[in-house]
């Protein structure tokens, strides 16, 4: 019985660090409005051909109609227009339409909160310069609110 007794509890401390993970992330809830804000995007580093920045970090500034895309490895920044929306508290998504060179990058992220300010994220590209232009990346987000003041 003593085994049975030891199970019994390792099962309930599973079950209660389960339940604290989802309640503090079905608590998390996404910014009703980008403007102000900067978001930091660390993109999954593993490289594949469809994973052109692979490892690399983004800075996102948002104002009221416009992104600035800033690539903070290479240096390289972009602008453009953006369009946000909160699909559910936890749940977010971006697109965006930057200009860049002869045609512009068009992409959407879908934002997943961990907590208020952290979370992962699933990049779709669907037009862009950089080769493959369709292609996905995924990574780890950090909001930070209020960037300009």
């Amino acid at each position: 019985m003593p085994h049975r007794t030891q199970y019994t509890i390792a099962l309930m401390i599973c079950l209660m660090i389960t339940c604290s993970v989802n309640a503090s992330v079905q608590n998390c809830e996404l910014p009703l409005s980008l403007v102000g804000s900067r978001i930091l995007i660390g993109i999954n580093g593993m490289h594949a051909p469809t994973n052109a920045k692979a490892g690399n970090l983004q800075a996102l500034t948002f104002t009221s109609t416009q992104i600035q895309d800033m690539n903070m490895t290479t240096g390289e920044a972009s602008k453009g227009q953006y369009q946000y929306n909160r699909l559910t508290p936890g749940i977010g998504l971006l697109e965006v339409k930057l200009t860049e060179g002869p045609e512009p990058a068009i992409y959407r992220e879908i934002l997943v909160c961990k907590t208020a300010l952290t979370g992962k994220f699933i990049f779709s590209q669907i037009q862009g310069t950089i080769q493959p232009d369709v292609r996905q990346d995924s990574g780890d987000y950090i909001i930070q609110i209020d960037f300009t003041q």
